[in-house]
């Protein structure tokens, strides 16, 4: 009977019109923009996977958290590991979970219908839309940044405006983001494609100008002080909480991946684009903030880890507005893709239809207000060890019981039918809820939230993502067994 309903196609499951209509004779959470992509729409190939990857990874996030470890107290190579490691963790979960967008062609927010109940995604969509949106606030802000020096520098009297100056420049450059986020996927792939040799080729100008500085010496760049590990800091004391904020630095938009794979025309495509291009991308744009913040310290004289602060100190007018538009660049091909889309999936889910997706995309982007990105990026300590453990302390329960209910609670195979049913089916479970999924989520974030005001339990907090991810797993996949017997 479920072969009248989906039919496979390769590595694909397309629903039938049988399917649809048998959807549509109850209540529902199908429409135009949580329909699944079917076999002959797909156009993302591998190339196209990894270079949404270079659009995620070539970001000035990304530059921001190398030069964050250095200001820590890393020395230039322990954090370019930690972070090359961190980010190569995290591709295990992007694959996975990658797996089902590509197989059935479905958004993030109906995986997590199915693994929580329609009544129980209220879970996963709160932390997928917390996360978006607050990434999404700070990336704008930096992209404010970068907007406010091209229009001090075409017009100086702007730069007195102050932070009055750079909120007006967020807001021009919060507009552009979300033209393009209603824009639709299509005008993702077109921006990513564009931007991404842009971004390879400006970026390695960084690295050519931290050269400059130490008179084309690269004994002398990785020599400059600022590169050195910090005195009474050690590495281990860093490491392992630098580590899991690495993980949940892309924790996120790794749950996320099945907006995008499911674009894809197999799921070699996304498997191999997402292992050639994230590793090395993150390795590149990693000393491409090592060069930067070397290069700003023998040039400055100064510790600057926010790339928009570094252009401010050039005098040069075509450098700053040169630089400052690589920066929103960088910005635009990580915010739209990575933090605002997956939240503007999950309202469009709820509203089913009532609005468009353009008016989805100004009601979720309006958020990101709430997120005063201003005072996040007060500090590199605090935006790598505080806020973004915090936010692991949301994702790695969550992808724990993701990836456990993925590969062996449902065994990657869904009936693409019961997964758009709101009131009935297979993944109705207890009157919409996951019982089991939703309170092992509630018990251990509160868990971790916890240990971060107790010492004796603060390990549990400094690694968050991970303990989050191990521990919830292995205890769910423990409940299932224990379910089966």
């Amino acid at each position: 009977m479920k072969e009248l309903f989906q039919k496979r196609v390769g590595d694909i499951y397309d629903l039938t019109p049988k399917g649809v209509q048998v959807i549509n004779e109850g209540p529902n959470a199908y429409s135009k923009a949580t329909a699944p992509i079917s076999s002959k729409d797909r156009d993302w190939s591998t190339k196209d996977i990894a270079n949404l990857w270079v659009g995620l990874i070539v970001s000035i996030a990304v530059y921001q958290v190398a030069s964050g470890l250095l200001v820590a107290g890393m020395n230039w190579y322990e954090a370019l590991f930690t972070i090359i490691l961190g980010h190569t963790i995290v591709m295990g979960v992007a694959i996975i979970i990658g797996h089902y967008g590509t197989r059935y062609g479905m958004t993030y927010p109906l995986l997590g219908k199915i693994i929580f109940g329609p009544k129980g995604l209220i879970f996963p969509s709160i932390v997928r839309g917390i996360l978006g949106v607050f990434w999404f606030g700070v990336q704008a802000w930096i992209g404010g940044q970068a907007t406010f020096i091209i229009i001090s520098t075409l017009f100086p009297s702007f730069s007195e405006l102050e932070f009055i100056g750079y909120f007006i420049s967020f807001i021009i450059f919060w507009i552009i983001n979300v033209y393009i986020a209603a824009s639709g996927n299509k005008a993702v792939k077109y921006l990513e494609g564009f931007s991404a040799p842009v971004l390879i080729l400006l970026s390695f100008v960084v690295i050519i100008w931290g050269f400059s500085t130490a008179n084309w010496s690269l004994d002398t760049l990785l020599s400059a002080k600022v590169l050195d590990s910090k005195e009474g800091v050690g590495f281990w004391e860093l490491f392992w909480p630098a580590l899991s904020a690495m993980i949940a630095f892309d924790g996120g938009i790794a749950l996320s991946m099945p907006d995008f794979t499911r674009n894809c025309f197999k799921q070699r495509n996304q498997i191999v684009g997402q292992l050639i291009s994230a590793p090395l991308m993150t390795g590149y744009i990693s000393f491409v903030g090592i060069c930067g913040t070397a290069g700003a310290y023998l040039a400055f004289n100064k510790e600057i880890w926010e790339p928009a602060i570094i252009v401010g100190n050039f005098e040069s007018s075509f450098i700053r507005i040169l630089f400052s538009l690589f920066i929103i660049f960088a910005v635009l091909t990580t915010n739209v893709a990575g933090n605002l889309i997956p939240p503007i999936n999950i309202v469009a889910t709820y509203v089913r239809g009532r609005l468009s997706y353009k008016a989805v995309s100004i009601i979720t982007a309006s958020l990101a207000l709430l997120a005063r990105p201003w005072d996040s990026l007060s500090s590199a300590y605090h935006l790598i060890f505080d806020v973004t453990q915090l936010l692991g302390a949301l994702l790695g329960p969550l992808t724990g019981i993701y990836i456990v209910s993925y590969l062996f609670e449902l065994n990657k195979e869904i009936d693409m039918v019961d997964a758009f049913k709101t009131t009935e089916g297979k993944y109705y479970y207890n009157n919409g809820w996951n019982i089991k999924a939703c309170i092992l989520f509630i018990i251990f974030t509160a868990i971790i939230f916890v240990s971060k005001e107790m010492p004796s339990l603060h390990f549990i907090f400094d690694n968050s993502y991970v303990y989050g991810v191990i521990v919830t797993g292995v205890i769910y996949w423990l409940m299932l067994k224990l379910d089966n017997k």
